[in-house]
């Protein structure tokens, strides 16, 4: 199917390498596992988010936009990306972030801070009840003060941020096509959703029958479900065609989740120190832990077929590693 990406801006480092990883958790079974490294977009635009915010950044300039306004954890990978666009743009940035402002500023919110993001915190009860009304909220004060805001909603997961998936899809294809890998499943983290829905939409553009595993961080699998086919509902419409698009085929497992979203116990900061050990691959707590660790797991439990061969998306995150040195007994 031959479809027109949306405009976009260019802040990435692309293509993004595509390397074996040397480590397995079942060698007998000859399954390898390939790392897709998305964790070398950039250095402070490093990681997943910046592919969706080469559209939605050019999107908010093109309507003229003066103030942008986001939401995410204290350690946002995605928040920490948008401040960091905004001072490159010269754009106002206004984060909502969720729990309670730290003592010391670390890590992503001390990045964002340098920025010149300003902060509101609020709750966790808040943010998961109704964090788009209190951006909305934010955005009509702004107007009063005759601004122009431009809101961004968790992730930049939305129908025009799943296209920096949809792309990044294509530029997979290209990369283990050239490498002659026929891959059997990719393997993502799902946070806000966007990067599964982008890629799930993908392969119903290019035609590429490969499964997507998605390992959750935050929430259950109902709630993923319905994000993911709300996001690609709006695409399809968007298209004006038919994607045949089936939630049954969305493939997310919510068994790794840990003490909680951006919390790591002695499962998680065990394994995020053997990987660094054994590969050099830094896995940050929020994400890449928890879905190496879900994919490992299904390796060794035998759910995927001998021989095959899985693709392992490294969505970034490495600067949210600094506030856990306690944790992981630095």
């Amino acid at each position: 199917m031959n479809i027109e990406l949306p405009p976009r801006f260019s802040f990435s480092q692309l293509p993004t390498p595509l390397e074996s990883l040397p480590l397995s958790p079942a060698p007998e079974s000859r399954i390898e596992i390939f790392i897709k490294r998305d964790d070398l977009t950039g250095s402070v635009l490093s990681g997943n988010k910046i592919r969706k915010l080469e559209f939605l950044f050019y999107d908010l300039v093109s309507k003229g936009a003066d103030t942008v306004i986001t939401c995410g954890g204290v350690q946002s990978n995605h928040c920490r990306a948008v401040a960091a666009l905004s001072a490159t743009s010269g754009i106002q940035c206004h984060l909502v972030l969720k729990g309670k402002e730290p003592k010391t500023p670390d890590g992503n919110y001390l990045l964002s801070r340098l920025f010149g993001a300003k902060a509101k915190f609020i709750t966790a009860a808040r943010y998961e009840s109704g964090v788009d009304s209190v951006m909305e909220n934010l955005a009509a004060v702004y107007r009063k003060k005759g601004k122009k805001p431009y809101i961004i909603p968790e992730g930049g997961s939305d129908p025009l941020g799943a296209w920096g998936y949809i792309k990044a899809l294509r530029e997979i294809k290209t990369q283990v096509d050239q490498a002659n890998i026929d891959i059997d499943a990719i393997c993502c983290a799902v946070g806000s959703g966007g990067t599964y829905a982008g890629l799930y939409l993908g392969t119903r553009i290019t035609g590429w029958d490969v499964s997507i595993f998605g390992v959750a961080v935050a929430r259950n699998t109902q709630y993923y479900q319905k994000r993911i086919y709300d996001i690609c509902i709006a695409v399809e419409k968007d298209l004006g065609q038919s994607l045949n698009i089936d939630p049954e085929e969305f493939d997310i497992d919510d068994s790794f989740i840990g003490p909680g979203y951006a919390r790591i116990g002695p499962v998680e900061t065990d394994f995020i120190r053997n990987v660094a050990k054994n590969s050099g691959i830094l896995l940050d707590p929020a994400y890449t832990s928890k879905a190496l660790l879900g994919l490992f797991t299904r390796v060794a439990e035998g759910k995927f077929k001998n021989g095959s061969n899985i693709l392992f998306i490294h969505t970034g995150g490495q600067w949210g590693l600094l506030p856990f040195r306690g944790k992981l007994g630095l």
